[in-house]
Parts: structure tokens; C-alpha cells; sequence
């Protein structure tokens, strides 16, 4: 009887035991699906002949005060001075892997589908002409990037954006004039699509939570310019199947490395173009960016930021008035189920 008890006894620890080995195997190998230990891994996956559809929305409200210190109102603050400007890109865009390597370079296909730029300002009215970054529909470029989304093949965006920015042309009397674009709220939808993600440092190691990185992006700006924004990520949550990854701006003290769609001399058509001297004063902003782990894939992505600049007016001394520039700036994508 005793030895009985002895066996059943010997026979309860090691079910007790192999119990605890098989089951922490399970949670070891079900938390390391996506992560190392408590870090969290981020790629970006294609699945062969699946595109990918996002909209995604380029706006800003701009308002110009072109004489913020009152002088052309007798001492007093001249309302009429301030105009208030809206321009808005709303494109659809496809992605389409056109080669996958997991452990090399993997080959995608942009093609848009739509691009709409909507124009207004309360005392110039809307714009009318065909804004050349629309004739960017059915047009496609491709992108050769790294697991982490990391773009390392530009050549075919590039010659695209090209393309665009002589659209941008009409001449009148021997000079070259440009009308508004929204070309570079393309380019800074396009160029770093992936940047959240691409830009951590040891993407093997994995990230934590609270974990930050940094990079630069684009700051598209209503005045022929390239204007960088300094970026800070942070892990902000995961919740198992979907990460938040939120953003921080501020601005930059040299351009990001994007091409500009122009070359050469020209004038420049329209407000933007009668004033000159532009300087970026500041850009304060942050975002937010909703990423599925398990599927590799952006799901929202939400930027906003504000940038104050000062001008001259064209043809007045040094002596001029100083005109006032706030823009407020949002870029959002979304997935489209």
C-alpha cells in the first residue's frame, strides 16, 4: 500500500512538471511570434498578388497676414491684410508587391488611382487649372525596400517626380512661369512611406515599450521650398496584434534628402510668388500611427504640425513690411479594408 502511495505521489510531480515545461513552451513560442523576449519586432510584409489600397490626404490651412505690424493701417492692426488660404491633395493610391524576398530586397508597384487638389482663398476665390500633381493618375512607379520597409531604390520615383514638376510650367513671353503644385505633398507621402518602421536603429533586437527613434522627413510647404522636420518615434502601445507608434516635430536645420521637382529659373505664379525671402521659423507638431503587427502593415497614419514663417514683399527695401505666415499642415493615410 505504501509503495502504491509512493508511485501515485512520483507520478503527480512529474505530470506537475511536464505540465509547466509543455505550457511555458507554448506562451514562449506564442509571444515569440512577432517579438524577442518582451521586445517587439516590425516588418513590413507583401503577400503574393495582394495589393494594398490606401487613401491618403495631403491639406493645409494657411493664413498670410501681409502686415502684421500695422503700417499700412495708419498705426492700427489692418484685418484686411490677413487672407486665408486652403489647399487639399486627396489621392488614392495601390500597392502591389512585384517581388518578395523576406531576406533581401522585395520589389513594390505604386500605381495611383486618383489625385484630386482642391484650392481656395476668400478673396482670390478657387483654383480652376488642372494642378500638375494630378496628372500623376495611372501613372506607376516602383520601389525596391528591406523587410523593415527601408526604401534602397528611388531611380523610378524619382524620374516620375520629374515628370510632374514640368507639368508645373507655362510660358509666357519667353519665361518660365510656375503655377502652385502640390508636388511636394507627393513626394512627402511617398518618399519615406515607411519611415516609422524603417528607421529603427537594430531592427533584429527588436523595440520596447516607451522605446524611441529618430529620423527626418518632409515638410511640404505652399512656397517653393525643401523644408525638413527632425522626427522622434515612440513605442507607445501594443496590444497584441496591433502596435501605436506616436511622433513628435520639430524643425530641422538641414533638408531632408528628397529631389526637388524643378530645375533652373522660373517665377513663380500666384500670392506665393509675390512674396519672396521666405524663412521657416518654426514647425511644432506630433502624429500617430496605427501598425499591424501580425499582417506587416501600416492601418492609419495621422501627421500634423505647424510651421510659422516670415517673407518680404517683392520690390520694397529693407525697410519693408515683414508679411506673417502660419501653416497648419495634416497628412493622414488610411487603409481601405
Amino acid at each position: 500500500m505504501l509503495r502504491t502511495a509512493k508511485k501515485t505521489i512520483v507520478f503527480c510531480l512529474l505530470f506537475s512538471v511536464f505540465c509547466l515545461l509543455f505550457c511555458g513552451c507554448q506562451e514562449g513560442q506564442k509571444s515569440d511570434s512577432r517579438g524577442s523576449g518582451s521586445n517587439l519586432l516590425l516588418s513590413v510584409d507583401f503577400k503574393p498578388d495582394s495589393s494594398l489600397a490606401y487613401k491618403i490626404v495631403s491639406e493645409r490651412q494657411i493664413s498670410l497676414d501681409l502686415d502684421p505690424s500695422g503700417k499700412g493701417s495708419r498705426g492700427g492692426k489692418n484685418s484686411d491684410s490677413v487672407q486665408n488660404i486652403t489647399e487639399k491633395l486627396e489621392m488614392g493610391m495601390v500597392y502591389k508587391p512585384v517581388k518578395i524576398d523576406p531576406y533581401g530586397y522585395s520589389e513594390i508597384q505604386a500605381r495611383c488611382v486618383d489625385a484630386r487638389v482642391r484650392r481656395s482663398s476668400g478673396r482670390l476665390g478657387g483654383q480652376n487649372k488642372k494642378d500638375a500633381v494630378e496628372f500623376v493618375v495611372d501613372k506607376t512607379f516602383t520601389l525596391k525596400i528591406t523587410p523593415t520597409g527601408k526604401v534602397v531604390d528611388y531611380s523610378s520615383l524619382e524620374m516620375l517626380i520629374k515628370e510632374l514638376g514640368e507639368k508645373s510650367f507655362s510660358n509666357a513671353a519667353n519665361t518660365r512661369v510656375k503655377d502652385p503644385d502640390m508636388i511636394m505633398d507627393f513626394i512627402a507621402t511617398q518618399w519615406n512611406i515607411w519611415e516609422s518602421v524603417a528607421s529603427i536603429k537594430n531592427p533584429a533586437k527588436g523595440i520596447k515599450k516607451g522605446q524611441k527613434w529618430n529620423s527626418k522627413l518632409l515638410a511640404p510647404m505652399p512656397f517653393v521650398a525643401k523644408i525638413g522636420r527632425d522626427v522622434e518615434y515612440r513605442l507607445k502601445d501594443f496590444n497584441g496584434s496591433t502596435a501605436e507608434l506616436v511622433s513628435s516635430y520639430k524643425l530641422s536645420s538641414s533638408p531632408p534628402d528628397t529631389p526637388m521637382p524643378y530645375t533652373g529659373s522660373f517665377q513663380m505664379r500666384g500670392t506665393f510668388g509675390f512674396l519672396r525671402g521666405y524663412q521657416v521659423l518654426s514647425i511644432e507638431g506630433d502624429g500617430s500611427q496605427i501598425f499591424d503587427v501580425e499582417k506587416g502593415l501600416i492601418k492609419t497614419d495621422t501627421q500634423r504640425y505647424q510651421a510659422k514663417v516670415k517673407a518680404s514683399i517683392f520690390g520694397l527695401g529693407s525697410d519693408s513690411i515683414e508679411p506673417n505666415i502660419i501653416i497648419n499642415q495634416t497628412i493622414t493615410m488610411t487603409l481601405a479594408e
